[in-house]
């Protein structure tokens, strides 16, 4: 898989280009602690490496790693980088340490070669105010000081575009993540179980649980336990709250795979839904129906969101909560969101939502899935 995938790249590209590319760095937590260690995608998609701070060095004729800098007392707490499972993991022979590594590089950009890398991001995410790994920036600073008058392009489309087409052990992981999921939930969702929980962290905890007993590696991204009036935050990731006994409670979660996302959002109670939550429920299953009709191989993203915008403003109608379903006030208030995103190795993966849908393989969920 990993082979094929640095081949695809390879092709991709046509003047002879020198590929490099790092994997994300730990991050600081507080002190001396770090965040829980993820890899940068596309590094992954390249070698299957869960390690920080090597790099990927592909060309013409050859290609190899260079390891981090050693630390005798790193490797006493954290355990020694082994280049042998390496290799095996990503099918690249050749694992250089980092002066040894470097100092080949450097003669190869010196020869002329232009550099393919991953263009590093601004150093802040506006739209999601956060920070981005440094990794990347740093690469790209290295590669400059070592080779001044190295012409950089940016490979973020061609991979994107492999990326974006899942091949079947993709598909496999994908599948097996969302598996873990709706049988996690499943699980957790009858009456008994759900009025069990006094607070969000203990339902969040036993879903933690259901997804690790089943073969997960953890939750894909932040998990979202919201009940009662936090529902109303789309990402309200404190879980701290108490469960309404007699309300309902947003679950949005997935199981993560190889580092596969699932994303599933259900809407949970302990008791029978009121009639007003009833006519809500039958809203919204109606539209999910609609919308589910609609996906067939060569349809436009935009225009099935559209259409899905003007079925939502019909139910918002029918409910008494707009008069026009072209009010688009009323619209993104109660619906302030889309339906559809990429689904892969990021939760939000990559994909060009200005193409037509290739294929789509959809199973119609029952009255209990909605």
């Amino acid at each position: 898989f990993f082979i094929g995938n640095r081949r695809k790249l390879r092709l991709s590209l046509t003047k002879g280009e020198v590929i490099v590319c790092t994997a994300s760095g730990n991050l600081q937590r507080s002190g001396d602690t770090t965040y829980p260690f993820s890899q940068d995608r596309n590094f992954w998609y390249l070698t299957g490496i869960d390690e920080p701070d090597i790099v990927l060095v592909i060309t013409d004729s050859d290609e190899y790693l260079i390891l981090s800098e050693s630390d005798e007392i790193r490797e006493v707490f954290d355990g020694a980088v082994n280049p042998t499972e390496l290799s095996a993991r990503s099918g690249i022979g050749l694992v250089y340490s980092q002066q040894e590594g470097w100092l080949k590089l450097k003669t190869q950009l010196q020869l002329g070669a232009t550099v393919a890398t991953i263009s590093p991001a601004p150093v802040r995410y506006r739209h999601g105010a956060f920070y981005v790994n440094p990794a990347r920036r740093q690469l790209v600073q290295r590669l400059r000081r070592i080779a001044r008058n190295t012409e950089f392009i940016d490979i973020r489309t061609q991979l994107a575009k492999l990326r974006a087409v899942k091949q079947p052990s993709e598909q496999a992981a994908i599948a097996k993540a969302v598996r873990i999921t709706t049988e996690t939930l499943g699980e957790l969702r009858t009456a008994d179980r759900l009025g069990s929980f006094r607070h969000e962290y203990e339902l969040e905890a036993a879903i933690s649980n259901g997804f690790r007993s089943r073969g997960a590696a953890g939750h894909a991204y932040s998990p979202i336990i919201a009940s009662g009036n936090h529902a109303t935050t789309l990402h309200y990731v404190t879980n701290s709250g108490a469960m309404e006994q007699g309300g309902l409670t947003v679950v949005d979660v997935g199981a993560e795979v190889e580092y596969y996302a699932a994303d599933i959002t259900r809407t949970l109670s302990p008791s029978e839904p009121t009639k007003r939550q009833g006519e809500v429920l039958a809203a919204v299953r109606s539209v999910q129906q609609q919308s589910l009709a609609l996906l067939k191989p060569g349809i436009l993203l935009k225009d099935y969101e559209q259409t899905v915008a003007t079925a939502m403003g019909e139910a918002l109608v029918s409910l008494g909560l707009s008069a026009d379903r072209e009010d688009r006030i009323a619209l993104r208030q109660y619906y302030p969101h889309a339906t559809s995103h990429f689904l892969g190795l990021d939760v939000h993966d990559v994909g060009d939502y200005q193409a037509p849908v290739s294929y789509t393989h959809l199973t119609l969920p029952t009255n209990r899935e909605v």
